[in-house]
This record gives structure tokens, sequence and C-alpha cells, in this order.
């Protein structure tokens, strides 16, 4: 139980992945880019697994690619593919921050709706720009695993902290 009387999700299960990517953990969601704690539980858990299918959704021309060249998972690919100009940890960093930094844009917006008070109010109007952060940090991060993939045919280019498929 957390100091606000409600039980923590430090062990809660891993928000179970598709068997390629890697799962993730509303644990590692809450601690490492500090949910607030006053969102439900069952709400975590909702913006972390939109965001796996999210960010999955984006990344799939990465999996396929891999897929044809024999990988089983991401695991494997890592495993087989680790060098100093390959580092497996980062491009496992790069995933989890895409997924973690979208479910974050995404419990901000249900954080600021739960309070109607003025000065509730003025958070939502800056919120835009908070949600904007944390999808740009998402999409650089799905920009840096896409560019690693394809190099010299990259879909995804990023401008600044901006990052578009295109």
């Amino acid at each position: 139980m957390s100091l606000t009387g409600k039980p923590s999700l430090a062990n809660a299960s891993p928000i179970t992945n598709d068997g390629w990517w890697p799962d993730v953990s509303t644990a590692d969601l809450v601690s490492k880019y500090r949910v607030p704690s006053d969102i439900a539980d069952d709400t975590i858990s909702t913006g972390l697994s939109l965001a796996v299918v999210r960010v999955n959704e984006t990344l799939d021309p990465v999996k396929q690619h891999l897929l044809t060249l024999g990988y089983a998972d991401f695991e494997s690919y890592l495993t087989a593919n680790s060098s100093p100009v390959v580092s497996s940890e980062l491009l496992l960093v790069h995933y989890e921050a895409a997924v973690y930094s979208r479910a974050k844009a995404y419990l901000l917006q249900q954080f600021i709706s739960m309070n109607r008070r003025e000065i509730a109010e003025n958070q939502a109007k800056e919120s835009e720009q908070t949600e904007k952060f944390w999808l740009d940090e998402s999409q650089s991060s799905i920009a840096s695993l896409w560019n690693t993939f394809f190099p010299d045919n990259p879909k995804m280019k990023t401008h600044g902290f901006h990052a578009v498929l295109l």
C-alpha cells in the first residue's frame, strides 16, 4: 500500500505483449515516468495496454522485416546482433521509452480530467504542451528504432523532437 492508501502497482503482473516485442510493466511506468498516484490502477493498465498496441502498430514493418530475416522475436534479434555499434540494451530502451512515453501522455490527460476545480482548468489548457512532449518522446524512440532497421530508406524522419511516419 502506498501513502495514499492505494495499493501499489509494484507487484502487478506485466502487460503481456504480442510475443514478438518484450512485455512491459506497470511498475516500471509508475516508477520511471512518475505517474501520479491518484490515477486508478485499471486506468494505468489500460493506458499502458493502449500504448503497447499503438507502438506495435507503428513498428510492425520493423517486426515483419526481422521475421523475414528469421528472428523469432525481438529478444532473439538483440541477442544475435548486440555489438559496440548496435547496443541491444539501447534498442530495448528505445522500445520501452516509446511505449512508456505514449502511456504517460494518455495518463496525464486522464489525471487532469479528474479534477474540476479552477486550477484544473488551467492545467488542462497547459497540458496540451505536456501531452505533445510525451508523444514526441514516444515518436522519437520509434524513429530511432525505425532508422536502425531501415537506415537507407527511412519512412520515419526525425525533426527535432518531432518524428513523423512518411
